[in-house]
Parts: C-alpha cells; structure tokens; sequence
C-alpha cells in the first residue's frame, strides 16, 4: 500500500499527537514535514525528530505531500486556511475552523469560490465506544431515538455528538442555556495526580436544544475540570421508543416485547493496553484493526481522520466536512449567547453551508 503522506502546521499538543501516529504506524504514513513559526523551536525538534522542519509554507509543502493538517492554536486557523487555499493543497483542520460567525461565513464562501478541499478532524464520534454506540443506534436496538443527556465533551465536540446520536444533520434549533459555578477539589491534570488539595471554580453550562424535529438534547459539561477529573465523570444517556442506552448499560425489548438488559464489554490489548473489541451481548460491534500498537482510544480517532482525509482524497466522500465543523461552531457560537441572555431562548438560522 501507497504511504499516506501528510505535512503538520503546528507543534503544540495536538499536532504532536499527530507525528506520534505518524511515527508509530511509519509503514501506512509518512509525516513529510513539521511547520514552525518560531526557528530555535525548529532546531530543538530536529535534534529528538527524524522528521523535516520547515520554517515558510512553500518549504513545508516542497515534499508534495498528500494533504496537510493543521493543528495550531483555533485562533490563528482562518488565516492559516486562508493562507494555504491558493496552494491548493487538502486540509484536514483541527476544530474549530474559525471563532466567530463572520470568519465561519468568510471562509465557507473563499473555499466554495476556491474549490478547496477541507476536511475536519472532529474525532470524538470516531472513538470505539461511540463508534460501537452509533452502531448500535443505527441497528435499531433503541428504535427511533428522541432525546439526549450529555455530559461527555466541551463545546462544538459536544454538539458534534449531539448531531451524530440523534441523527438531526443540520436542522434548525431552539436554544436555552444558564452558567453555573461550584468549587471542586483538583485531582488530575495533563502531568498527572494531583494530591494537594487546590480547590477551584468550575463553570458548569447547561443547555436544553430543541431541534426543529421535535428531538431534544440536553447538554452541560464543565470544560476547565471534567477530562481531567477522579471526582466528576462523563455520562449519556439516550433515550428511544424502545429503550433506553445509560452510559454502558441498555435496556430494551426484544421483537416480542420482553425487556432486555445489556451491558458494553470493552476487551483490551493486554500487551498494548489499546481496546481490542468492543461488544454488545452476542454483538460485536467494534473491532480495533489498530489493537497491535500502544494507542490511546482518542488517538486511535485521529488516526481514523487521516484515514478517512486519505479516502475523501480517492473517492470523494467526507468523513467530517468542512460544513459539519462550520455547523458545530456555529451552534457552539449560538450556546455562548445563550449563556450570556440565561433562560432566553436564542434561534440558530439556516447558514450558507447548509
């Protein structure tokens, strides 16, 4: 099999993420260059990388590789896409594409205008155990879903899942939202435990969203405690005309209507520690064709992106459009207004990308 071969804008935390991938799967990728803005940061690089720098865009894009990612800061991503459009180089953008409204509608008409090729790395629903929930949705084994509560990730990422779970595209909404605050006890980070005891203040938004076809999603999350956390944990809960799906426990009927409680099983790599198989009673409903390296199920999701950037290229077909990352943070956008007028309902509209 052909490389795929991929050029990275940025070196923060995610675009690293996005050379380790490249780095262990070397024999499916090739990881052409690294962009820096800044050269003594370049040199460091160079010195515990094999992989090229680049310090201008046309020296990042010298090797023809096959399609770009930018993972940089979110502020900096509309002149940077604006920048590369000319090139004519394909995509593939950390979310969100841009953070307001007028940005969003600037780049949507200059890459209509320019033909680009773009995709978003929106990768939460491409986790296993979404991708085992979605399959199992898709099934049917809820019946037709009506209602969500999320508390699972911030922001465009939770209105990503939202749009995916029940199924409602790009439908007009109503949206209610209020902030909270409370103290919480800090016992994780990016470094590790915590075990000081540092109390903070954690915001807490809550939403309720009604979609134009009566489905409804209610969503909160605190983003500044809730990844990172031994105390707060994630929970979703989707509820259908035939059962219910309670985080890893699903009840429903059987087709002569007799309950049925079943529970997601999660098999891991012993050697990896990578999840292996995900099952719903006698259903396997994912299998991680990754399993044999050391990847973490949110890396195993950005693999996918690549994955699914390198068949958008061959055929086509979008695996997380440029529409979809638009219509994320527009919704995103939206629920902050609601935040700031709280139990006012605010109405999205029908956007260009629609």
């Amino acid at each position: 099999m052909t490389k795929i071969r991929y050029a990275i804008i940025g070196n923060g935390f995610r675009a690293m993420a996005f050379l380790r991938i490249g780095l262990v799967l070397s024999e499916k990728f090739e990881v052409t260059s690294v962009f820096f803005r800044n050269k003594e940061k370049a040199a460091e690089f160079s010195q515990t990388h094999s992989v090229p720098t680049a310090l201008t865009l046309k020296e990042c894009l010298s090797a023809n590789p096959d399609f770009v990612v930018i993972a940089i800061g979110r502020d900096g991503n509309p002149e940077m896409i604006k920048r590369l459009i000319p090139y004519g180089i394909p995509m593939l953008v950390e979310t969100p594409p841009a953070m307001n409204l007028n940005d969003l509608h600037s780049l949507w008409d200059t890459s209509v205008k320019q033909d680009a090729k773009i995709q978003i790395a929106e990768q939460y629903f491409l986790q296993p155990l979404y991708e085992a929930k979605l399959k199992a949705l898709k099934k049917g084994i809820l019946g037709e879903v009506h209602n969500l509560s999320i508390s699972w990730a911030h922001d465009y990422h939770g209105v990503s899942l939202i749009r995916k779970l029940l199924g409602v595209g790009f439908e007009t909404a109503r949206i209610i939202g209020k902030n909270y605050e409370f103290p919480v006890t800090v016992t994780d980070s990016r470094d590790g435990i915590k075990t000081d005891g540092e109390v903070v203040i954690a915001d807490r938004s809550r939403y309720t969203i009604e979609f134009e076809s009566g489905k409804v999603a209610f969503y909160d999350f605190a983003s500044n405690i809730q990844y990172r956390s031994k105390i707060r944990t994630r929970h979703l809960n989707i509820q259908g005309v035939r059962g219910e799906m309670d985080d890893d426990v699903v009840r429903s009927l059987t087709k002569d209507n007799q309950p049925l409680v079943q529970t997601f099983q999660n098999t891991q790599n012993i050697n990896t520690l990578s999840t292996y198989s995900i099952n719903l009673g006698g259903d396997c409903l994912y299998n991680n064709p990754f399993a044999g390296e050391r990847l973490t199920d949110d890396e195993v999701a950005m693999l996918r992106c690549l994955l699914g950037m390198k068949e958008y290229l061959l055929t086509g077909n979008s695996f997380y459009s440029f529409a979809e990352g638009c219509q994320d943070n527009y919704f995103f956008l939206l629920m902050q207004e609601a935040l700031k007028q709280p139990h006012t309902t605010i109405k999205t509209e029908v956007q260009p990308w629609n």
